[in-house]
């Protein structure tokens, strides 16, 4: 009987001990339960925040893109209108050039703005009614030629043959003819390429066509550069030849 009391005994103090062990267990689980809710919402916390920092990013690229957009569209713009700009004063110059160039043509030479029909046609009776004939005019190599290219001087080159057209009474037509032969290097190329876009066409015409290509900025700044920078040697250069070579410039 003592022995039957002593093993009720037992398992009563077991019983507790366990009881004490669950209860402890009970509360280590609740505690680690708890520590896990709370980094559960620190990681949603932590990912809320980590999306707003990349929505925030976001919106500033997106800001920075339409700035830079806007930039560019100014841009643009501003370009558009400098072209615009630069266009009417190429335009502008090359008609003050047209004026001032008509105002020191020779008497018979033919204006640039008039028109003139084709330059086909028969020589004969203009030669008939002249005392200069055809083997009165000066030969080829007696002419000017022009290659457009290094210090070119096309206004030159243009008066030359107006004043030998008025000083021998030569028609547009010879004059024409002879273009291919004065037209040298680029200045041929250039003609070969007119004639086949534009067809056959008075001196007045090319005159124009001249003056159109080659009196721009750029053969402007290349001109004043030269003058600029020339100096004279005693050793290389004349005086006279130097004086009239700036002047041209």
């Amino acid at each position: 009987m003592s022995e039957l009391k002593r093993n009720d005994n037992k398992y009563t103090e077991w019983y507790q001990l366990t009881n004490v062990r669950l209860d402890s267990i009970t509360n280590t689980c609740d505690r680690i339960e708890s520590k896990c809710q709370v980094q559960n919402d620190e990681m949603e916390d932590l990912s809320i925040l980590n999306i707003n920092d990349q929505l925030r990013i976001l919106k500033d690229h997106v800001l920075e893109i339409t700035k830079n957009t806007n930039q560019f569209a100014t841009h643009l713009a501003k370009s558009d209108s400098e072209r615009q700009k630069l266009k009417d004063e190429i335009i502008a110059n090359v008609e003050k050039t047209h004026k001032n160039y008509e105002s020191h043509m020779p008497r018979n030479s033919t204006p640039l703005t008039e028109a003139k029909p084709s330059v086909k046609g028969s020589l004969t009776p203009f030669l008939g009614e002249n005392v200069i004939s055809a083997k009165d005019i000066p030969k080829l190599e007696e002419w000017p030629t022009f290659s457009g290219e290094g210090e070119y001087n096309h206004i030159e080159f243009i008066r030359t043959i107006d004043m030998l057209q008025e000083d021998f009474c030569i028609p547009d037509e010879i004059i024409v003819g002879k273009l291919h032969s004065w037209f040298t290097r680029t200045s041929k190329k250039w003609y070969y390429k007119m004639r086949q876009d534009h067809g056959e066409h008075d001196w007045s015409w090319w005159k124009s066509e001249m003056i159109t290509k080659c009196t721009n900025n750029f053969w402007r700044f290349k001109m004043e550069n030269a003058f600029e920078s020339a100096i004279f040697s005693s050793e290389k250069d004349k005086p006279l030849t130097l004086f009239f070579k700036q002047k041209d410039r």
